[in-house]
């Protein structure tokens, strides 16, 4: 049996390894964001204000950047990320759910739009909520609302365009500080890897130091007797990655069948 098994699986890994997507995700970087955390109701908004800067690439399997555009300033998009964070102050049960949205630079509406999920992470998970040295740090899992993270406000391409003031050299869709997501490929991209945000959290609302805090359930648990806290900034990172590709999983299908049909 080994040797039947055996020369199937490596064609499977050869399948997958040519039927691999050429475009592995995108990464929307958002700087210098505006943080309001509302601790009697545990609802946590994010939004741009005038210092925020976004950066936005398109990667390939290996990682390598293929696409990269920056925008210098949030006159020129919007993010917006309104959450509720669950349970707060119990143990090693914090979770976090909400939507997540940003306008596109050319379109002017949405141009991606993402649900979390209502996760209760363990600290030191893969997903949840920790607290080290004054930073607060949410990860969570996106999915797309209807279908795609990727929105199609209009028909054809997602073009996202930066500004000049940060070149950064032709891309892959041959044009300087911008790249481009094909209409046709919108559609693969339907479930986002991570979203991580860490909010520099220095003091609590009484003005005393959070730094002898070592994990999320005690700083919340001080935030309540603490006037809740306080945030003087932070960031934001989205992965976005692209579905298996239905072709992929039919031929996965058929090398399936086939072997148990040798095997009957």
């Amino acid at each position: 049996m080994m040797k039947r098994v055996i020369p199937t699986v490596a064609v499977m890994a050869g399948v997958l390894m040519m039927a691999a997507p050429a475009n592995a995700g995108i990464l929307l970087d958002y700087a210098d964001i505006l943080i309001d955390f509302d601790h009697a109701t545990g609802k946590l908004t994010v939004v741009d204000h005038a210092g925020t800067s976004l950066k936005a690439t398109l990667r390939d399997n290996a990682d390598v950047v293929l696409d990269r555009a920056d925008i210098a300033s949030a006159a020129s998009f919007d993010v917006l990320f309104d959450a509720l964070v669950s349970n707060p102050a119990g143990a090693d049960n914090i979770g976090i759910s909400g939507t997540l949205a940003g306008t596109d630079t050319d379109l002017g509406s949405d141009a991606y739009k993402g649900s979390l999920g209502n996760l209760a992470g363990g600290l030191g998970g893969a997903d949840g909520i920790a607290f080290v040295g004054g930073i607060l740090s949410i990860t969570t899992k996106l999915s797309g609302i209807g279908g795609s993270i990727l929105l199609d406000p209009v028909a054809g391409d997602w073009i996202f365009s930066g500004t000049s003031d940060f070149p950064t050299g032709v891309g892959s869709d041959g044009l300087s500080d911008q790249f481009t997501v094909a209409d046709a490929q919108r559609d693969n991209f339907t479930t986002g890897k991570v979203i991580v945000i860490d909010i520099a959290v220095p003091v609590f609302g009484d003005g005393s130091s959070t730094f002898s805090f070592g994990n999320a359930d005690d700083f919340f648990a001080a935030a309540l007797t603490r006037d809740g806290f306080m945030s003087d900034g932070g960031d934001m990172k989205v992965t976005i990655v692209p579905a298996p590709g239905a072709a992929l999983l039919a031929v996965m299908g058929m090398g399936m069948v086939g072997w148990i049909k040798r095997r009957s």
